[in-house]
């Protein structure tokens, strides 16, 4: 049974490790650094206006979230999907509709007026367009192109 529990502390290293598998799977080039990766997501787990919210199986975790609430200049904050993921152990489950579950709820406690999502991960064709429909599922829609262009 797949459960929502926020990250702590003691959570950084699988965390890192997490980072590093969706490196793999993903076309992104760049080189993963433990300790950036560290302080990245520590920020989140302390940070009054982000969440770091993981999905378990068993103990095991399964995929997790990033989301931040920002205000910029606005007088209802803005609800930021930094980072989305779901482990090949959590594919086939429920894991991904607990976690746009939660994201809206997130957002909706925070008061913010819209979530904001990008699809950048590079993944494979199979996955990038599940990941778009579950987007599209859950209430988001196109507003804009992302685009790209490598710094070398």
């Amino acid at each position: 049974m797949i459960t929502l529990r926020e990250a702590g502390e003691h959570d950084l290293d699988a965390m890192v490790q997490i980072a590093l598998h969706g490196t793999r799977e993903s076309a992104f080039e760049g080189v993963v650094c433990p300790d950036r990766a560290r302080e990245y997501l520590r920020a989140h787990i302390h940070w009054d206006e982000a969440s770091a919210m993981l999905a378990e199986d068993n103990g095991e975790i399964v995929g997790g979230v990033l989301l931040v609430a920002s205000h910029e200049v606005w007088e209802q904050p803005l609800c930021y999907l930094l980072k989305f993921w779901v482990l090949p152990s959590g594919r086939g489950t429920n894991t991904a509709r607990l976690l746009m579950s939660y994201i809206h709820s997130w957002a909706k406690e925070n008061d913010c007026s819209a979530i904001y999502a990008t699809a950048t991960a590079e993944l494979d064709a199979q996955e990038q367009k599940l990941f778009e429909n579950l987007l599209k599922r859950s209430g988001f829609v196109d507003c804009g192109p992302t685009m790209k262009a490598r710094i070398k």
